[in-house]
């Protein structure tokens, strides 16, 4: 068996290399020969007028719902389409899946320096302010408002030159070094939007935001324990009572200003990322081997970015393992409570099951992250714990109820016949001969649920998923984050199939000793 779960470790990453290096095969090629102004030398944009927009599609990201305000100056827009974060929208743009990228100008200035062949599009779509997120009628809102209201404007001019500026030495966050002497506030942020809020070389949070939030601390006598998640999740978290102060790249726009209240604290704009004219129809002096050898530098090795795989993996097998072990208690005790027919436990059990399994793994997380543990200090790794730990309890349930199902009822009777109590009979012949019905379900069950965790970043949740997520929205590279996190999902779900594999070999009956088959029975 253990050889077998070599081969399938090799033959994983052998398919993932090759993927790659057909994929590779067309990173390199960037647009290089973009057509330009004769004039000025600059970029041309593929759109310059908002009519040009209609019938295209324009994309923003999930939490962001700015239609209206698109159709307000492109009232034909054939489709709009969001996206989690800002590197996957900007790569679909740089792909043709979609014409027009909707963001801030912060994000927006940065996106298109470190990306070849788009461009800002040449109108603002509306200016606005960003602000930081409160809770409706929250009374923090005041008391960061007035200490904002302290910090001088040249203050605040140097730290967005820091993080918009071009020197990445600059760009580290102080430490709380102050008392903290009036407690802690709990902050959500994005952590995939630079420079605004983003996770750096060693996953924690830093940005425009985060430093003014820590003055404000400061100010204040408070600390600030951050915790980064997906944009769409920020102004939820502050809802529901699962964070004090949301920030992260945010506009304050009416509709938003309905739900939670806002400290306004730096000018804003949305605008539009477009590609340039004949973008994507040249090919870059890079040969082929130097644009995959400056892939892998800049997503493992630089800021060593491989130290985030590695927590992200530690995440992933604690949420794994934890869930498939109380999972599979869970469901075992709930199988024993109701197998001698017990209808009011039948019901119940049916009933939780069924509503379990009735809804989308990720809508069952959030469910119990905003609502049934909203007011509870409790972290996403845990939620997720339960949440999978329900998912899979419920499966073993089925499982044992098919297995256990199919064994017939003389061979119980047969057990009584040889003195065996009931639960002897039960643990020593009709489960043992359930197994070979249960087992293949059971290894199926454990790789999907491996699988299943990559949703628990909508949760707050750092695992393998989303630190590659991090990765490429600092690297703006598709390639070698996606196709690492692939692969050590392919890795980690062998070597959980090839456990159960060893555990299934260990139980299976027709490995027992005569000896311990006998055991308990009266054979004299």
């Amino acid at each position: 068996m253990m050889d077998n779960c070599k081969i399938r470790i090799k033959r994983s990453i052998w398919i993932m290399l090759i993927l790659a290096i057909c994929v590779l095969t067309g990173c390199g090629k960037e647009a290089e020969n973009t057509v330009k102004d004769r004039d000025t030398g600059v970029d041309v944009p593929e759109y310059t007028e908002f009519s040009e927009l209609n019938g295209k599609t324009v994309s923003m990201l999930t939490g962001a719902p700015f239609e209206e305000l698109v159709k307000s100056k492109a009232p034909d827009v054939a489709e709009f389409s969001t996206f989690n974060n800002n590197p996957d929208m900007v790569m679909a743009l740089k792909a043709g899946k979609t014409d027009a990228a909707l963001t801030n100008n912060a994000v927006g200035a940065l996106a298109v320096n470190r990306n070849k062949g788009i461009i800002l599009f040449p109108k603002n779509l509306q200016d606005g302010v960003f602000g930081f997120a409160f809770a409706k009628g929250s009374a923090l809102r005041d008391e960061w408002q007035a200490a904002y209201d302290k910090i001088p404007e040249e203050t605040k001019e140097e730290l967005w030159k820091k993080w918009t500026g071009s020197d990445e030495d600059r760009k580290t966050i102080p430490g709380q070094d102050w008392p903290g002497t009036n407690g802690t506030v709990r902050v959500a942020a994005c952590d995939t939007l630079e420079p605004m809020s983003y996770a750096g070389e060693r996953g924690e949070l830093k940005g425009f935001d985060v430093e003014m939030i820590l003055l404000l601390a400061k100010e204040l006598d408070v600390h600030v324990e951050f915790t980064g998640m997906e944009f769409a999740a920020i102004l939820s978290s502050v809802q529901a009572d699962k964070a004090d102060i949301g920030i992260g790249s945010i506009i304050a726009t009416d509709e938003r200003r309905e739900s939670v209240d806002f400290v306004d604290y730096y000018p804003a704009a949305f605008v539009l990322m477009v590609r340039t004219v004949g973008s994507g129809n040249g090919e870059s002096g890079e040969g082929f081997w130097s644009s995959i050898a400056d892939s892998f530098e800049k997503t493992f090795i630089r800021e060593d970015r491989w130290i985030l795989f590695l927590e992200g993996i530690g995440t992933t097998l604690l949420i794994t393992v934890l869930s498939i072990l109380f999972g599979t208690g869970l469901g075992f005790a709930v199988f024993m409570v109701c197998r001698k027919g017990n209808r009011v436990a039948n019901r119940i059990a049916g009933f939780l099951i069924w509503l379990v399994q009735g809804m989308p793994v990720v809508v069952l997380l959030m469910i119990l992250y905003y609502i049934i543990f909203g007011g509870v200090a409790i972290s996403g790794t845990v939620i997720s714990i339960v949440g999978f730990t329900l998912v899979f309890g419920s499966g073993v349930f089925g499982m044992l109820k098919v297995g256990v199902g199919a064994i017939d009822k003389g061979q119980t009777e047969a057990a009584y016949a040889l003195g065996y109590t009931d639960r002897r009979a039960f643990f020593r012949v009709v489960l043992p001969q359930a197994l070979p019905h249960f087992m293949p379900n059971y290894k199926r069950s454990v790789t999907e649920l491996i699988k299943a965790t990559a949703i628990v970043g909508y949760v707050a949740v750092q695992d393998l998923t989303k630190m590659g997520d991090i990765i490429r929205s600092r690297t703006y590279e598709a390639f070698f984050p996606l196709i690492a996190v692939a692969v050590i999902y392919f890795i980690l779900a062998a070597i959980l199939t090839w456990i159960v594999n060893r555990i299934e070999h260990r139980i299976n009956p027709r490995n027992r000793k005569k000896s311990a088959m006998l055991k308990g029975v009266k054979t004299k």
